[in-house]
Formats: structure tokens, C-alpha cells, sequence
């Protein structure tokens, strides 16, 4: 079996050859010159380029790298100092500031501590959170669902606002209640 690479490759040239193909017949049809057939054939490409780009620039900008958007990095205190108390704190101070990303970050560890406790690993997914939680009470569909909106929240394409920060926190402490 040949790597899907390889099948890629046989399919992308076969699409290009369709398309040339189809230009050629159109050019045929319409008697046009060389030389306007080749612009034409130039534009249909340049406006394929732009097309991939538009499909791709949106998502390349979903990925926020700079830490006033989201970075974990930005944290003044070390992940493993802090017990889900002084997280619960930290989450308080970081939204009296109005600070989204940081807030963010803090409520993760937050709710990390609350269910691991210090087992809790700054490399677990969510996913990881809740199947490492020590209790098995909350390893439902309902826990599921809130750390599903908190992972939304923090990597969707729009910042949450601190409304819907303090809303998903009150949930989360009803259920771990």
C-alpha cells in the first residue's frame, strides 16, 4: 500500500491536469489567443492562492501567541505553589482586574487542584483533568460538559467576557459542592 502522501500527490496532479485540461477546452471553445489564455490561466491561480490564504489566515490568528492574549507562560506565580485555595484567590484578583487570559489560566488550576490536588500536572489536557480526578462522583457527562466550555472559553475565537468567567466558575463550584 502506498503512503497517503504518495496518493496526495497522484490526486493534486490529477485535479491539476483537470484543470488545465478544462482550460485548454475552454480556450478552444472561445478561440482564444496564447497569450490570453495564459493570463487566464495566471489569474485562475492567483485567485486560488488567495482563496487558501483567506481559508487559512483565520486560523493561523486563532492561535494566540503574545501573552496579553492568552499565554500560560504569563503566570507571576509557579503552577505547583498554589493549592486550589490560593488559586480560587488568584482567579478573584485576576478578574477584579479584568484580566481574561490570566483568569483563565487560574480557573484551570483551580478546578486542577480541586479534583487532582497536587497530583495535578501543568501538561494534562482537560481531557487528562477529568480522567485523573480523584472523584469518582464527578467523572459524568456534567463535568465533561463545564470543562469542555472552560477549554471554549480559553481557546475559542473570541476572548470570554468576565461575566462568563464568574458564570462557568459558579457552576463548577455548585458540582464539585
Amino acid at each position: 500500500m502506498p503512503p497517503a502522501s504518495s496518493y496526495l500527490g497522484e490526486l493534486g496532479r490529477a485535479l491539476q491536469e483537470a484543470l488545465v485540461q478544462a482550460l485548454v477546452r475552454g480556450a478552444r471553445m472561445l478561440h482564444l489567443p496564447k497569450g490570453t489564455f495564459y493570463a487566464l490561466a495566471a489569474a485562475v491561480a492567483v485567485l486560488a492562492l488567495l482563496l487558501i490564504a483567506r481559508a487559512l489566515l483565520p486560523r493561523l490568528r486563532r492561535r494566540p501567541r503574545s501573552p496579553e492574549r492568552g499565554a500560560l507562560e504569563a503566570s507571576p506565580a509557579p503552577a505547583v505553589a498554589l493549592d486550589a485555595a490560593g488559586w480560587r484567590a488568584e482567579l478573584d484578583r485576576r478578574l477584579a482586574e479584568g484580566r481574561i487570559p490570566e483568569s483563565l489560566e487560574a480557573l484551570w488550576w483551580w478546578l486542577a487542584r480541586s479534583l487532582a490536588g497536587a497530583a495535578a500536572e501543568p501538561d494534562w489536557t482537560s481531557r487528562d483533568l477529568v480522567a485523573r480526578s480523584r472523584r469518582d462522583d464527578l467523572r459524568g457527562d456534567q463535568l465533561r460538559d463545564l470543562v469542555r466550555r472552560l477549554d471554549l472559553l480559553t481557546y475559542g475565537p473570541l476572548p470570554p467576557a468576565v461575566e462568563d468567567l464568574r458564570g462557568l466558575l459558579g457552576r463548577l463550584e455548585e458540582k464539585l459542592a
